[in-house]
């Protein structure tokens, strides 16, 4: 959607990170917390998971009977920045849209939310847990990681490569979203349920 979608997609990305990172943050907060106070043990974790895989299972449903959305032709507006613009300029704008993108991103938040908590309750020492936190980073933005990787290593061929992945995304946004959703809360569920020993 971009003119220059290396600074675009770098600057986004960042943006993504950071509110990531600060999710994760919380989630750490809330499994010390957990943990601290003696309320890890498995009856309460097993609710925790029941009820946030229930969210995920029914913003799944929600997204796979909506309609897919048109393009935001104010988003669109936004991005087109005009290319004498400052690179600081540029920056700015897209890293405020990848921070606001993952901010209202609610289905991901709980997902981060639920990974940071689990990291705070294992408590595996300071190096483990930033390999877990890195990793969970490069899982959760991978649909940004990969596009830039092909933009900054190979740019013709990503760009005839993403032009119609993203048409095909931007048709198919909600069946996408509802698919992932539906299987990631009912993995959450399930580990839930694992937990109580019902399954």
């Amino acid at each position: 959607m971009t003119d220059n979608p290396k600074l675009s997609g770098f600057s986004f990305y960042l943006g993504a990170l950071s509110v990531l990172l600060f999710t994760v943050l919380i989630g750490l907060f809330m499994g010390n917390a957990l943990h601290n106070t003696g309320h890890s043990d498995p009856a309460t974790m097993a609710s925790i998971d029941i009820f946030l895989g229930a969210i995920l299972v029914l913003l799944g449903i929600r997204s796979g009977f909506s309609r897919e959305r048109k393009k935001n032709n104010s988003l669109f507006e936004y991005l087109q920045i005009n290319q004498k613009a400052s690179k600081f300029t540029q920056f700015r704008r897209y890293f405020t849209v990848g921070l606001l993108t993952f901010l209202i991103n609610f289905s991901t938040a709980i997902f981060v939310l639920a990974a940071g908590r689990q990291i705070g309750i294992a408590k595996s020492g300071l190096w483990i847990d930033l390999e877990a936190i890195v990793l969970l980073s490069i899982i959760t933005l991978i649909v940004v990681e990969v596009p830039l990787f092909f933009f900054l290593v190979f740019p013709k061929t990503a760009e005839k490569l993403t032009k119609p992945l993203n048409q095909w995304l931007s048709n198919h946004t909600n069946r996408v979203m509802s698919v992932f959703l539906l299987f990631i809360g009912g993995l959450v569920i399930y580990n839930g349920l694992q937990r109580l020993a019902v399954v």
